[in-house]
């Protein structure tokens, strides 16, 4: 792994942390040596991509990142941020990822963009496949970013296309809405494909008024015995909320 591989994963993991790291984070975060993780910081240090805390010894981003991260701001697109960050964690996790959008109706949910996990289940759709917003967890991430009213309006003909496990009544879809919310992913099993799980997180730009939803799909047997659920939901919150403080999403900058 070259030096600047290793600079990239480091400036990822402060994203993904969201505070000042010391040499200790940074080697059980990367599971790097100390002395290596001790000479890569100090490196990245003297070419201005960190800054050192004299009290504490903790490091964080630079001001010169966030210089940068306007130009970066203004030239790169809601989807292309995305996508950049469901390869990470395609990468980490072997699960396959997606991104969608709500149809026009906002009963569906189309795919946008899918890319491969290394895992053995690799249940595939493909870009323009649609599928019932009720019953996906992109589909319900998103739907959580519509006002409650919009909801009551559309919950006949959400209802019309929900698979037998999903949400059957507008008190039910309510709650599952209300938690995406509160903790800002959604969860589905065994809903739209059988045997298989998803977990979603969305993203808005404020700007072009744009909203997306990525997901990572994963064999449903056992996930939430095993704790791999929620360790798989602090990932994805993790990077969607990267994206949404960088473009000023109202949702990730509370």
């Amino acid at each position: 792994m070259s030096i600047l591989d290793s600079a990239t994963n480091v400036l990822r993991l402060f994203a993904r942390s969201e505070r000042d790291l010391t040499v200790t984070d940074i080697v059980a975060g990367l599971e790097l040596p100390k002395s290596s993780a001790s000479r890569l910081l100090k490196q990245m240090m003297e070419c201005g991509l960190l800054e050192r805390d004299a009290q504490t010894l903790a490091y964080r981003p630079s001001l010169l990142l966030l210089e940068v991260s306007h130009q970066v701001r203004a030239a790169t697109p809601l989807l292309r941020r995305m996508e950049q960050e469901l390869e990470a964690l395609v990468h980490e996790s072997g699960h396959t990822g997606y991104i969608s959008v709500l149809d026009e109706t906002a009963t569906s949910v189309v795919v946008l963009r899918v890319h491969h996990g290394a895992h053995p289940l690799r249940v595939v759709t493909w870009p323009g496949h649609r599928s019932p917003a009720i019953s996906t967890s992109t589909g319900r991430a998103l739907l959580a970013r519509l006002a409650d009213t919009a909801i009551a309006e559309r919950f006949a003909a959400l209802a019309a296309k929900a698979a037998p496990a999903s949400p059957k009544d507008p008190a039910a879809l309510h709650a599952s809405l209300a938690r995406i919310r509160q903790e800002g992913w959604s969860l589905a099993l065994n809903e739209a494909l059988p045997g298989v799980g998803s977990l979603s997180c969305a993203v808005a730009d404020p700007i072009s008024g744009e909203t997306l939803a990525f997901c990572l799909s994963f064999p449903s047997a056992g996930s939430e015995q095993s704790g791999d659920i929620e360790a798989l939901a602090q990932r994805l919150t993790g990077h969607a909320r990267s994206i949404g403080r960088a473009i000023g999403d109202p949702f990730w900058n509370p």
